[in-house]
């Protein structure tokens, strides 16, 4: 019997604390070896928060 999507080891499934954390990875490789700019400055505040409130929720739940 296949799983349904709600018996998916959690491995396989990428949390949202997961994407968060990739996405400033991401952000932050494609401006190596530099300071941010003020407006990247705001944008990696703006993913930090994303983050912030993913892990916040990740944490709620398993509480």
């Amino acid at each position: 019997m296949r799983p349904t999507p709600t018996q998916q080891p959690a491995l396989l499934t990428t949390s949202s604390t997961d994407q968060a954390n990739e996405a400033i990875r991401v952000f932050l490789r494609a401006r190596a070896g530099r300071a941010l700019r003020p407006s990247e400055r705001a944008e990696y505040s703006r993913l930090l928060k994303v983050y912030t409130r993913a892990l916040r929720g990740e944490v709620e739940k398993a509480a």
